[in-house]
């Protein structure tokens, strides 16, 4: 378990470094700062386009193996942007080099299907009374992630923002190595793969799992996509201050993920914790759209990693044991889901954003609030049958 999260981390933290600088690279570039919340949905077009191709090759060749794979991608992805960046390295115009940034961004979500294959990988060494905890536990890497990374992002942004791509080098390559040279492949799944296997069929539930999972993606993109851009232009935030503001959360999700997520999952049923988490999720969205006072944006931001940290572990739990034994499989579903979601909503996010800044976050709370009567109403009826 530690191993896993381990490399989690380290994939996250490349991210993590990145995300404080994407204004200013965008800025680079010249284009609309619509392009920030775009150049993301590109990044989920090449994790979609991976799952198309390889959705359930973990499954049959090993999840160590996919693994390394997903992580050169990631790590090529990085090098690619490197170069963007360098024009003392690439002697091109700034259109050509914003193409190979995009390109970059694309690379790197071929990368980014490492979740499904994480997620497949902490279902094979969890039992049934610690899946949920343990996919709680994968929440608080990406946490720490974020605490760590944006602050990294922002420190190294003050010698350039190529030094800060050679920091996400630098997280991703170490992961690489620690993954050839360290992970083993989970000794269940290693049986599995040379026993009978069962078909998965879809049920109601399985279908009402996945299109919560599709919804709350497209909710809390608003956030991931279009938060940091919304730092600057509404608050004044500097560079610094967006990592620093994304290390808040990074640290609320290390601390709600990594242990209190363990007392909830006893106090309540997954299903509960869905229904309990959708409901904060529509709640701190619209106080996030409506608020203008810098001091009460710490305590709105702060319910995002707890919202999201209860809603995650649980719909992952739920489906990872009704897909018996093709869990990779099942899992690049809902990473494809995600996937498709994370596709369409940087581009609505981007077009609705150069509207009005807090338009977005104000759709993105009535998503949320369709949701919320989908897993009060949907789930209901799962309880009583």
């Amino acid at each position: 378990m530690f191993l896993i999260l381990a490399t989690a981390f380290l994939d996250i933290l490349g991210i993590g470094i990145l995300i404080p600088v994407l204004p200013d690279i965008i800025s680079h570039f010249g284009v609309s700062e619509a392009w920030n919340p775009y150049s993301q949905g590109i990044y989920s077009i090449g994790m979609f386009a991976w799952g198309l191709v390889f959705g359930r090759l973990s499954d049959k060749y090993g999840r160590k193996n996919l693994l390394s794979v997903t992580t050169s991608f990631n790590l090529l992805g990085y090098i690619i942007l490197y170069f963007s960046l360098s024009s003392g390295i690439i002697s091109a115009d700034m259109a050509i080099l914003f193409i190979i940034f995009l390109a970059a961004r694309f690379v790197s979500g071929l990368g980014g299907a490492w979740l499904w294959v994480a997620q497949a990988y902490i279902s094979d060494i969890s039992t049934p009374t610690t899946k949920t905890k343990n996919m709680g536990m994968i929440g608080a890497a990406f946490g720490l992630a974020f605490l760590i990374g944006p602050a990294i992002g922002g420190l190294l942004s003050h010698w350039g923002i190529e030094y800060v791509i050679l920091g996400c080098i630098i997280a991703i390559t170490t992961n690489l190595v620690l993954i050839l040279m360290v992970i083993r492949e989970p000794n269940k799944h290693e049986k599995e793969m040379h026993g009978h296997n069962v078909p998965f069929r879809f049920s109601q539930l399985m279908i009402i799992l996945f299109i919560l999972s599709f919804g709350g993606t497209l909710a809390f993109s608003s956030i991931q996509s279009g938060s940091s851009q919304f730092y600057r232009d509404i608050y004044g935030f500097s560079t610094n201050q967006i990592g620093y503001t994304l290390s808040l959360v990074g640290l609320i999700a290390i601390i709600y993920q990594g242990g209190i997520i363990w007392f909830v999952r006893r106090a309540l049923t997954e299903i509960q914790m869905i229904q309990v988490a959708v409901g904060l999720m529509t709640v701190s969205l619209f106080l996030f759209a409506i608020n203008r006072n810098v001091y009460l944006l710490f305590p709105i931001i702060a319910l995002f990693p707890i919202a999201m940290g209860t809603f995650q572990p649980a719909i992952n739990s739920l489906i990872a044991e009704k897909a018996g034994k093709e869990v990779g499989k099942v899992m690049w579903y809902n990473t494809s889901v995600i996937s498709v979601a994370s596709i369409i909503w940087p581009f609505i996010v981007g077009t609705l954003y150069v509207m009005n800044y807090s338009l977005p976050f104000y759709v993105s709370t009535g998503i949320a609030f369709i949701l919320f009567i989908v897993a009060i109403l949907g789930l209901k009826q799962q309880i009583l049958k």
